[in-house]
């Protein structure tokens, strides 16, 4: 898990923190699903209104990750599977915080140049990745599960930026190779809607699409090389994170990113550690 320091933020609930966007001035984290306030199937912090969860426990969870990372609200895309990456202001931080989206209904990416403006989500397989550039200043998220993959979201996303040298790339936890058994149909629309086609594989005759892979080869593609990711599949992490393949009534993990105040070693630069409630490195035993 090169590249993620995993940290408590209080109450049993952690965090993977991209430490190679954090020492360029942005937040990037992907919470795991334990330190919440919901109960089975949804233990425990789910970050989900649409799954079936009680919604006082999933306003809960939210407020403990927003007060975690010292901001007020953050704004949580619809998600749908789409191309659609929406542009967020102070005027719209806080839409789809608090119930529905409404700006961002249509959404599966959000980008932004303000400080201290947060950008949210939440998944329970896909990849969910947090794109920076230091000399543009601008920060964006991208959703994508297969279909998202096929739709040519990731290239999308990296079309934000003017120079793909200077963007780092963090990737949350998704379900692995080993689990993300698929059709051949999704292979094959996966691979057309790439310019590099689909990172797969064929065991037994079966065919098992690998997600993170797929977005790092269209990443690396558009010239983006700082790519990072967590290892980890979702499935396979089932203390730790939610999976619908696996479970399928189930909770969705919340992730958070931000352009932070200053830049590293000036004076007015604000590292997430901190903030309001101050993140502790878990010792090695807690991994």
């Amino acid at each position: 898990m090169s590249g993620f320091e995993r940290r408590s933020i209080g109450g049993g609930a952690r965090a993977l923190v991209s430490t190679s966007l954090e020492g360029v001035g942005f937040l990037a984290v992907f919470l795991e699903r334990t330190g919440g306030a919901s109960s089975r199937p949804y233990d425990s912090l789910n970050g989900s209104y649409g799954v079936g969860d009680d919604r006082a426990a999933v306003t809960v969870n939210r407020r403990k990750v927003a007060d975690a990372f010292g901001v007020r609200v953050f704004p949580v895309p619809a998600f749908v599977h789409g191309t659609k990456i929406l542009a967020v202001g102070r005027g719209r931080v806080a839409d789809g915080f608090g119930g529905e989206p409404r700006a961002f209904a249509l959404a599966d990416g959000l980008h932004t140049k303000s400080v201290g403006v947060p950008l949210g989500a939440f998944s329970a397989d896909c990849v969910i990745a947090f794109m920076a550039s230091p000399a543009e200043r601008r920060l964006a998220l991208v959703h994508a599960g297969w279909r998202g993959l096929a739709a040519g979201v990731i290239q999308k996303g990296a079309a934000l930026f003017e120079d793909p040298r200077d963007v780092r790339v963090a990737i949350g936890p998704a379900i692995g190779p080993c689990h993300y058994e698929v059709g051949e149909e999704v292979v094959l629309a996966v691979a057309a809607g790439s310019p590099v086609g689909a990172v797969a594989e064929r065991r037994s005759g079966r065919r098992y699409l690998d997600l993170v892979a797929t977005a790092r080869a269209i990443l690396h593609h558009a010239g983006i090389r700082r790519v990072e990711d967590t290892g980890l599949c979702t499935v396979c992490e089932s203390p730790r994170l939610y999976s619908f393949r696996r479970d399928g009534r189930t909770g969705r993990h919340m992730a958070l990113a931000m352009r932070l105040p200053g830049q590293p070693g000036s004076r007015g630069y604000a590292a997430p550690v901190s903030t309001a409630n101050e993140i502790q490195l878990l010792s090695s035993s807690d991994h």
